[in-house]
């Protein structure tokens, strides 16, 4: 059994356990040939693992003009090679309707996926896929105490039972938080999501640039110019420096 759902402590009814055969996908995700050797190279199973909905948790579904969630879905894809697992999620998910945490699975190690839907207004048969959130892969047999952390608090009884929207955002929020915890010492408390993710997101941006900048100065042949971006680069580290201290106080 994958070690995610002991630390999840998920309620044996809700239990589903069915293989989602590769067919659905080639038959419904309109997938062009890279998509379909990636399924095919790439993926041993794919397990519909649980299932939440008013039958098995008691929790209220949630409407409103651009959502509904019914219930939640656990999908588990237990990997024959690491591959290029967003883009499979983007396939699954846009073909199974259902908002849901799938959980990618290679030996020892595990890699969550997670994304909210909006109703398509142009086609309501169809839901559109928001922002991903998603952890790097974690090491079960090897965990960091932040690892821990973000397993323990996916504790079905720790999330809101609210409604499923609520229910699903508290698993998006402690993506989130975890996320951005492993880029500073401790692990972030005090802040929503909503805050952490602001700051993470201007993290990563002036990461980017710095990064694309180092490309730059090991081309240039200028001196002056490699002193220039050096300078830019120094400013732009003091920069992400003060963004995560952010991030602790």
């Amino acid at each position: 059994m994958n070690k995610l759902f002991d630390y999840m402590k998920i309620p044996p009814f809700c239990a589903v356990s069915n293989t989602i055969f590769k067919k659905l996908f080639y038959d419904n995700a309109d997938l062009n040939k890279t998509d379909r050797d990636l399924f095919t190279e790439q993926i041993d199973k794919i397990i519909w693992a649980y299932s939440f909905k008013p039958e098995t948790i008691n929790i209220k579904p949630y409407k409103d003009e651009e959502r509904e969630y019914s219930e939640i879905e656990i999908i588990e894809v237990k990997l024959l090679t690491v591959g290029k697992t967003k883009r499979m999620a983007e396939i699954i998910m846009r073909a199974i309707p259902y908002p849901m945490l799938l959980v990618f699975t290679l030996n020892n190690k595990i890699q969550l996926f997670t994304a909210h839907q909006r109703t398509n207004l142009a086609d309501p048969s169809r839901n559109t896929i928001e922002e991903f959130i998603f952890t790097d892969w974690i090491d079960m047999e090897s965990l960091t105490d932040k690892d821990k952390r973000l397993l323990e608090g996916l504790e079905i009884k720790k999330l809101s039972h609210l409604n499923y929207y609520r229910f699903y955002s508290d698993i998006v929020d402690k993506l989130i938080i975890y996320n951005a915890s492993k880029l500073i010492d401790g692990y972030i408390e005090g802040k929503t999501a909503a805050e952490v993710k602001e700051i993470y997101d201007r993290v990563v941006e002036v990461d980017e640039v710095v990064k694309s900048l180092k490309l730059r100065v090991k081309s240039e042949t200028q001196l002056n110019r490699r002193v220039e971006m050096n300078i830019e680069i120094k400013r732009l580290k003091m920069r992400e420096n003060e963004l995560l201290r952010e991030l602790t106080n």
